[in-house]
Order: C-alpha cells, then structure tokens, then sequence
C-alpha cells in the first residue's frame, strides 16, 4: 500500500491524539466514580472525535484510491457519531435530564445509522454519485459528490450541533467566573469547526476546494475541551446545574469551591445578606457573615447557624458540602430569610424565662406559707385539747399541706428535668442508689429494704437521678397494702447500659395500668398515673437517654426496671486508674 506525506494531515493527528487522550480520561473518570450522564457523553463525544480525525489523516496519507474511499467512508462514522452526541452532552451538560430517556437519545442516532448503512452500500447512489482522485498541492485528494441522503445527513448534524450550542450559550449567560470560562469555551471550540465546515460546503474562499479542513478544524474544540477539563473542572463539578436550580430558589445559594472561595451566587444573596458588596472570589469567611459558625459544627454532614444580618431581621445558613466518590468538590450555603421563626423562638425563650421566675416566686411563697400552716397545726396537735373528730380533721388537713409541699418540690424538679441547661456530670449509679435507700429508709422506719452488691457504674447525669431512685422507692412504700412493706433493690451494669430494678411486695399494677403509670399519652400532671412523681421518674431517665417500663414481681407486686447509657470514662477519670 502507498503512502505519501503531507502537512496538511498534522492538525488531524493532533486532534486524534488529545481527543483520544481526553476521552480515555473520561473513562477512567467514570470508572473511578461511577456513570454520569456529562461524563459518559463526554467520553463518547471525544472518542467519535478521535475516530473521526484519526481516519481523515490515514485518508490524506493513502495514496490509493479505493483504500482512500474506505477511509473516507469510514470517518464518517466518528463524523455522524459526534453531532447527535455533543447534542446529548449540551443536554446533560445543563442538567435537561428529563429530555435523556434512553428512547429519546437512541431516537437521535436512527438517522446517522440509516446514512452510514446507505453510504456504504450506495443502493441507487443515495450515498454518492461518483468520486475522483486528484492532485491539491502535490497531494492526491479523494474527492466525492454527495448523494441525497449525505445532503440529509449532514443537514441533520448541523442542525443537533447548533442545537447544543444554542443550549449550553442561554446557560452561559447565567454563569459567574469561573464556570462561564469553562462554558465559552465549549461553544468556542465547537463554533470553529462549525465555521469551517460551512466554508467547505459553501465552497466558500479561502476553503473552495482542495484539502477539507473541517477534521483539521477539529484541533481547536480538542484544546478548549482539554482546557476546560484540566483547567476548569468540567468532569468535576456541574455549575450550569446549580445555577438553574438557584435561578429559581427563592433562597440564596452560594458556591464555594474546595478552597472555600465563592465561585457563584444567585439574585437572592445579597439583598438577604443586606450587602451590596461584591462577592465573588472572595473567601466564605469574608463574604458570609458568621461563616466560622458553621466551620464549628461541620462533621461531614450539613451544618447550619442563626445570624442577624440588619436590625431585627435573621437569616439561616446552611452549608452542604460537594463530594463524588469521597472526592470533596466544595460546598452550596444557602441562605434563607428566618426572621419570623426566630422572633417566635426568642419570644418563646423570653416567656420561659419569665415563667422560669414566676415559677421559683410561686413555689417559694407556698412552701413559706404551707411551712408556717403545718407548723401551726402541729402546735394544735401537740398542745390543745381535741375531739377525736378535730384531730382527725386537722391530721387531714396537715397531710394536704405536706403535699402540696411535697408538689412544690416535684414541680422544681421537672423544670429542672426538661431544661438543656442543666449541667451533667458523671455519677456513679450504685452511690447515688445507696443514698437514695437510705434517705427514704428514714421516712419510712416501718419498710424493710434489701439493697444486694451495686456494681460501680458510671452514667452521665445531674442530681436529678436521685430524684428518680426516692420517688420509686417511696412509690414502692407509700401504695403498699402491707403493714411492713418490703423492698429489694439491685442493678447489673452490662452492653453499655445498666440497668436498676426496684421491686416491692405490694398489691402489683395490672397491665392496663402499666400503659399509663407514667402519665404516657396524657398531658402531663393531669396524667391518669398514680401521681407527679412516676410522671418524674419518666421524664427525666427519658431525658438521660434511658428507659423505665414495670414487670410483674413474684408471687405479688411489681418490679420497676430503669436502664441508663453508660457513659464513656476517660482511663485518667477511673477510680482505679494509675498515673
């Protein structure tokens, strides 16, 4: 087979190797991670691309004739393969991924299919009416007379290519440096060949004739592609796609790049911020107010932080970070406009504070007036003479004014039990178990407690947990049916959690009591329990992330069971650890 030399060709290997290059990275892209429509239409664009520039170049060295015509045929098949392709890629490119059904694209590529069956058959010469060899400076050039079909075809790929580019321009209008680069890029590259390829058909001067220049014109997208690769992320980050989904959010987005600088922001951002300053390429941490909030709790996850931009108005940030494949890209901040949820919840905040005060007042006036009613009556009691009727009455009435004392203390600890404020420690659950024991033990000499071996467990709580150990224990006493009610008392620390059981003798809680003991379902202290104080109970071993529930005791009364999380010990904060 001849061969001859010629320049003319050196454009076309150019392209067919960067075209090549670029679509073996598309697909190592892909298989790094993962398919993606802009992706996977990339590879294929520049692969048709490769082909095409490739057998146009081995056409120009062929010297003959028939393997000239073969190449010629061939190329046509990266020549009808690219135009239907970047048409797909325009679509993916600008996240139109509704317009990507898998009928819809094959639908794009009948036509080429039909014109290179027709080509190289050239049934009725619908494919090519004849060719001739002849010499162009020095150089021996096929050249070819297209047929009716060749017309349609190339008709048809003029037309997805200017459709594509009319697509990808209207988004570029909509881009901020840098992703407007990267777009004008892609229309540069594709508009120079365009432009040569209607030069040649026109047989338009300087193209009349001779050596087609259109594969050689393909050198220049091969660069901007390349350009827009490396230099401008095209595989890693989709802008065109933010930027629609901004355009109609009634949010702010703004777009960070891995670096933390803004790269985009849509209408909304600034008059949200009260800003007119520019903000694009600069650092979020100067751009967004507050923005180092929201460094403080990022884990991995989304975080997002409160901030009063002007006046008494309040946006919320949040920032999203931007990964593929664990790869970070950058983050997306929205900013959304929480004035009214804000007033509410400082308003909200302000109320809990002042029924937190009038709570205390409130309390300290009854237990000051019940203390001096119970000090009166039992002077009564002690010193005056009654009928047995009286005494019965006034002993009525003291037992009435020690609870509502004993309420006063029960409603102090639940707001302490629902407040976040309240500060936790480590506490050793065995300890606090014997103390509480002991405490009710006093008030109840006529009770017999078994307390067995407490394991040294350690959970994360306040005094509260006292609360909890007293007022199950003087449940157990108080609603016994015996006259010397006993107790047993005992706890096992295991699977990170320990777990406390508190068993009586008394007449037991059937199981549909056992649904409603805690005041479960029902609102608070008008709850149908048996009194504040298992509603307490519950509360708070709910608030220190624990359960309690109620079994039955054998042979009679019931068993309490409190579970609790272990907390994480530090080896230096263990009583047996050694410096």
């Amino acid at each position: 087979m001849n061969w001859q030399h010629t320049a003319y060709a050196y454009p076309m290997v150019f392209a067919a190797v960067v075209a090549g290059v670029l679509s073996a990275y598309a697909v190592q892209f892909v298989r790094r991670r993962g398919r993606n429509p802009t992706v996977v239409s990339f590879a294929v664009l520049t692969a048709a691309v490769a082909f095409w520039t490739a057998t146009t170049a081995v056409k120009l060295f062929l010297v003959d004739p028939g393997a000239k015509l073969l190449a010629y045929k061939l190329l046509h098949v990266g020549a009808m393969t690219a135009a239907p392709t970047f048409f797909v890629f325009a679509l993916a490119y600008t996240d139109r991924r509704e317009l990507l059904d898998r009928h819809v694209v094959a639908s794009l590529y009948v036509v080429p299919a039909v014109f290179l069956a027709v080509l190289f058959v050239n049934p009725l010469e619908l494919g090519y009416t004849g060719w001739e060899l002849s010499t162009v400076d020095g150089v021996a050039v096929l050249s070819v007379a297209d047929g009716p079909v060749s017309v349609f075809g190339l008709v048809y790929g003029f037309v997805l290519l200017f459709l594509g580019l009319g697509i990808i321009g209207q988004y570029a209008l909509e881009l901020d440096r840098p992703y407007r680069t990267q777009a004008t890029l892609l229309i540069v590259g594709m508009l120079v060949p365009s432009v040569v390829a209607a030069l040649e058909l026109t047989h338009t001067p300087p193209l009349a004739g001779g050596v087609n220049l259109i594969p050689a014109s393909l050198a220049v997208p091969s660069v901007t592609f390349g350009i827009a690769v490396y230099r401008y992320k095209l595989l890693d980050i989709l802008p065109l796609a933010y930027a629609t989904a901004g355009a109609h959010s009634a949010d702010g987005l703004v777009v960070l790049d891995a670096d933390g600088v803004v790269v985009h922001v849509n209408d909304h951002v600034r008059p949200l911020l009260g800003t007119g300053d520019p903000l694009l390429g600069r650092p979020a941490s100067e751009a967004l107010p507050n923005y180092g909030d929201l460094d403080d709790d990022l884990d991995g996850e989304h975080s997002s932080c409160d901030v009063l931009v002007e006046g008494e108005r309040y946006v919320e940030l949040t920032r999203i970070p931007l990964d593929r494949a664990g790869d970070p890209l950058g983050w997306v901040v929205s900013v959304r406009d929480v004035t009214p949820r804000k007033h509410y919840e400082l308003a909200l905040e302000s109320r809990n504070d002042e029924l937190e005060v009038l709570n205390r007042i409130v309390r300290h006036d009854i237990r000051n007036d019940m203390q001096l009613v119970t000090a009166y009556i039992d002077i009564v009691l002690e010193h005056e003479p009654l009928s047995d009727e009286a005494r019965s009455q006034l002993e009525t009435a003291l037992r009435r004014a020690l609870n509502t004392v004993d309420l006063t203390d029960v409603l102090g600890q639940l707001m302490r039990a629902t407040n976040d404020d309240e500060r936790r420690r480590h506490l050793d659950v065995g300890a606090t178990l014997r103390e509480a024991v002991e405490d009710v033990r006093e008030g109840h000499p006529n009770a017999t407690f078994a307390v067995a071996d407490l394991p040294s467990a350690t959970v994360s709580a306040n005094d509260l947990l006292d609360s909890v150990f007293v007022n199950v224990l003087k449940n157990a006493v108080v609603h016994s049916d015996r006259d010397e009610p006993s107790v047993a008392v005992s706890a096992a620390a295991d699977d990170g959690r320990v777990t406390v059981r508190i068993a009586d003798d008394g007449p037991g809680i059937s199981d549909e009591q056992k649904s409603v003991v805690f005041g479960k379902g029902a609102k608070g202290l008008e709850s149908p329990g048996t009194g504040t104080g298992l509603y307490l109970v519950e509360t708070i071993v709910t608030n220190f992330g624990g359960t309690v529930h109620i079994e039955d005791n054998e042979p009679r009364g019931s068993v309490f069971v409190i579970e609790l999380p272990l907390a994480a010990v530090e080896a230096a904060d263990r009583p047996d650890s050694v410096d």
